[in-house]
């Protein structure tokens, strides 16, 4: 799909990079290919919470960017980037300072967006600064990546619920990346607008090694040149959703049986960075001692070349408890990787068919033992279930298909704004 005309997306969010999710980072990768498609993108994000700097002893975290500044690498070249000075630390604070940039921005002389699109989570605050973004002329878009959490006092419960319904039916449409988002929020009581588009993945940049040769470099960069050892990966912050306990639980079950294989967690150590985490980190560190093979885990931190890891690997692992739609796990599945997953809130079919695209264990250390074990056990098995995979995103979850869907629906959003003149 290719488009004449030209629209103006600013794409909003507290913190892309360095501290970005998920759902930020798959933003980012869209914006060459929204350019193509003439969404013209700009990109307004504010400094990290303090929480989220990195700790001088750990190398793997990229330190954050001076203000206005953001690394080459991680904004695709010739996209605006607007980074404002925040509060270090969380609250009303941080979150008017950011809305009222945001406001000050879209106001600004010679630039008014046709599509404002939110990449951060909407908080009940958020509540008091959507009625004055609708008054700017843009469409509000919402992207809804990872399934609510709710109190679990009954009257705070309510509470939220109603809040939250306040805050979605203001958007002009709500995008999800699966049907089990929509319905939860449809459960909720929300009347919005919402279009499923599931997620793209890049398939030139997420692939299998060309030959030996590529896959014996990329292994080697991590370390593992010996072919006999294999590689477990899983990619994700080191933090309790993600479920990096229950993958060195299931390791120390492993450790002794399989000498030669080696865990990689990939991912920035929330762990290492947020005090309320302290006794995750203890239970990180006592999990990584008691399995008998702590020179056999790697923590490399936050990586800029996921695809690097995943070539070299043998097993994907996505041990998480609630998520939207992963794209680490379509990555590591059009890499050509047998997946390992156990069940959380947001499981979708768009990974395909649980014992023919990838494997559904149970959220116990010892099941995901058991079935990493089968894997490590029969090469056969791995091939099979690696082609299945990367044949199914190939098929279904193309990048190119996700962005035209993206395109289409702004154009549409655009057209009926009062911005829309510029179309």
């Amino acid at each position: 799909m290719s488009s004449d005309r030209t629209i103006e997306l600013l794409l909003a969010s507290a913190h892309f990079f360095p501290t970005h999710g998920g759902a930020q980072l798959r933003y980012l990768r869209y914006i060459p290919g929204l350019r193509t498609r003439g969404v013209l993108t700009r990109v307004l994000t504010g400094t990290p919470k303090l929480k989220k700097n990195a700790p001088p002893q750990h190398e793997g975290i990229p330190r954050p960017p001076a203000e206005g500044q953001s690394p080459a690498e991680e904004i695709p070249e010739g996209t605006p980037i607007q980074r404002i000075p925040l509060p270090a630390t969380a609250g009303w604070r941080r979150s008017i300072a950011f809305n009222q940039a945001l406001l000050r921005f879209c106001r600004q002389p010679g630039y008014r967006p046709q599509i404002l699109q939110l990449v951060s989570s909407l908080q009940p605050r958020s509540i008091f600064w959507l009625p004055q973004m609708r008054r700017l002329g843009a469409a509000l878009v919402y992207a809804y990546t990872l399934p609510l959490k709710l109190p679990a006092s009954p009257a705070k419960r309510a509470i939220r619920r109603q809040t939250l319904r306040l805050i979605f039916d203001q958007m002009d449409c709500i995008i999800v990346n699966s049907p089990q988002m929509q319905d939860q929020l449809r459960a909720l009581g929300v009347t919005a607008r919402m279009e499923f588009i599931s997620n793209g993945v890049d398939l030139t940049r997420f692939r299998p090694a060309r030959d030996a040769a590529e896959r014996r470099a990329a292994r080697q960069s991590l370390g593992i040149s010996d072919e006999r050892r294999k590689i477990i990966t899983t990619v994700g912050a080191v933090h309790p959703r993600k479920g990096s306990d229950l993958l060195l639980e299931a390791w120390s079950h492993l450790a002794g049986r399989f000498p030669e294989a080696h865990v990689f967690i990939v991912g920035l150590r929330k762990d290492l960075t947020y005090p309320k985490l302290a006794d995750f980190r203890e239970r990180i560190q006592h999990l990584c001692s008691a399995s008998g093979a702590p020179e056999r885990i790697h923590f490399p931190g936050l990586v800029r070349n996921v695809e690097t890891y995943l070539r070299a690997s043998d097993i994907f692992v996505f041990p998480s408890q609630r998520e939207g739609m992963p794209n680490v796990v379509l990555e590591a599945m059009a890499t050509g990787l047998p997946v390992l997953l156990t069940p959380f809130v947001g499981l979708a079919a768009d990974f395909g068919q649980a014992g023919r695209e990838y494997i559904l264990a149970p959220r116990e250390a010892q099941a995901v033992a058991a079935n990493l074990a089968a894997l490590l056990e029969d090469e056969a098995l791995c091939s099979e279930l690696g082609e299945r995979a990367r044949n199914w995103v190939r098929d279904h979850l193309s990048i190119e298909t996700s962005l035209d869907r993206y395109a289409s629906l702004y154009y549409e959003l655009a057209a009926k704004t009062p911005n829309a003149a510029r179309v």
